[in-house]
């Protein structure tokens, strides 16, 4: 990319403080530790720091330009006073998307966002050159900085837009502006702050501001609320599933040691998909991609062939094999929707020994908080989970749908960790997962030490 000063001030409605209007800017970045010749930094007000104060650091660094939402000294470099750095990124990538006539999929959902933007990009770029977004960055910030990434040779953009409060996903959306979409599920992660799952459907739709007669809504149709759509959303509406009714279905769904194998329908066509990933989300997750790719013209065996090269990041239901313990790491994040779907595949995993959970606390559930653990923890005994662990205190309440005479509380990651490693066996499969601010890959790391 390359914007002048002046172009980003008047997209943004910013004031330039110094600097010479003509300075060009090739890149964005809210991090002060990314700064590189031509970067325009983005400082971020945080509840613990408030990033003007690497103004000095990231100048120094070789930052082309800022903005700012503070009078500052005068200085060589330019400046750019807005009221809001967030809103004045935002406006910025939404003028530079505008550049942009290329089919842009934006991807949401309550869990699933980040494996399902992985596969669509992958289905996708047997044929075209596809920016996607790096990582999980589907923030108010991270959203905007991956469409600044779009450069002329890019046929295709897949956005993953995450929301947690009321309006969110209506300022992406009209930054994105999607022409084609994809909900992977309505779950309760950020029900704390939406209330109601019907809240959350609602504000996740917003993703479809965009779409005309062209483009087209992906939704899974094993799920309930988005099933209801059938019949009340107006625009092109294609559903994806196991159920029979789904325009894109799966069938002959077969978990194997290194996949999944299943027989894709979709338009009259049926083909055999190997997804190397284990679990039914997963299955809809290719499914999809599938129905993503063959609507902008892609056939079916690239697509499936691309998903089959699909790799889980790190600490994402990641399979180690840690002297004859098998530990799936699904460390990253944590909802009640997506550990339901980890104990799927912990119980699924072909092995001889036992079926370990630790699982640890779930945040941002608000009043759905106790039945929402507690409920992990009888799904995990009604699957037959043999052995449970529970860290962290909103855990209790899982051991508690578990039946506490069956399960194991510790306060701590390094107590669950040690115990771990004392008393597991080979054939064993152990499942770790919590949400991020637990940090459950210590647990992880603990049994890769004791245990190689």
């Amino acid at each position: 990319m390359r914007l002048k000063i002046s172009e980003i001030a008047k997209a943004c409605g910013g004031t330039l403080l110094c600097g010479n209007e003509n300075t060009a800017v090739t890149s964005f970045s809210a991090d002060s530790r990314t700064i590189k010749n031509g970067t325009m930094f983005v400082p971020i007000k945080g509840e613990k720091t408030d990033a003007h104060d690497f103004l000095p650091v990231v100048f120094e660094e070789g930052a082309a330009a800022a903005f700012t939402e503070k009078e500052i000294p005068t200085r060589e470099q330019a400046v750019v006073l807005v009221k809001d750095s967030r809103t004045a990124l935002q406006k910025t990538a939404a003028m530079f998307r505008g550049r942009f006539d290329i089919p842009v999929i934006g991807v949401t959902g309550s869990a699933g966002k980040t494996t399902a933007k992985e596969m669509i990009a992958l289905a996708l770029q047997s044929k075209l050159k596809v920016l996607k977004t790096a990582g999980n960055q589907n923030s108010q910030i991270g959203v905007p900085l991956t469409l600044c990434g779009l450069r002329k040779e890019h046929q295709a953009a897949v956005v993953e837009m995450g929301v947690s409060m009321p309006g969110e996903m209506a300022r992406i959306a009209s930054v994105v502006r999607p022409g084609f979409a994809v909900i992977t599920n309505i779950g309760v992660s950020h029900i704390e702050y939406l209330k109601t799952q019907e809240n959350i459907m609602a504000e996740k739709l917003r993703i479809a501001d965009f779409i005309d007669g062209e483009g087209a809504l992906f939704v899974s149709g094993d799920d309930p609320l988005l099933n209801s759509l059938r019949g009340s959303y107006k625009g092109n509406l294609v559903t994806f599933g196991v159920g029979r009714d789904c325009d894109a279905m799966a069938s002959d769904i077969n978990q194997a040691a290194n996949g999944t194998f299943f027989t894709c329908r979709f338009r009259g066509e049926s083909k055999q998909v190997f997804v190397p990933a284990a679990g039914v989300h997963n299955v809809r997750n290719a499914l999809a991609s599938i129905a993503v790719a063959r609507t902008l013209g892609i056939g079916m065996e690239d697509a499936i062939r691309a998903i089959a090269a699909y790799k889980p990041p790190a600490m994402r239901q990641e399979m180690l094999k840690l002297n004859g313990v098998t530990v799936i790491d699904d460390s990253y994040n944590a909802s009640p929707d997506s550990v339901r779907g980890a104990i799927d595949i912990l119980v699924a995993e072909k092995s001889d020994g036992r079926k370990i959970a630790v699982l640890a606390d779930m945040l941002e559930l608000g009043d759905y908080s106790y039945i929402g653990h507690y409920e992990v923890g009888r799904y995990a005994a009604e699957r037959g989970v043999d052995i449970l662990l529970g860290v962290g205190m909103m855990s209790k309440d899982i051991c508690k749908g578990y039946g506490e005479e069956h399960s194991l509380w510790f306060e701590s990651n390094a107590q669950a960790g040690e115990y771990l490693a004392q008393n597991v066996r080979p054939g064993d499969t152990v499942l770790i997962k919590g949400s991020r601010s637990m940090k459950m890959d210590e647990v992880v790391s603990l049994l890769k030490e004791r245990l190689s």
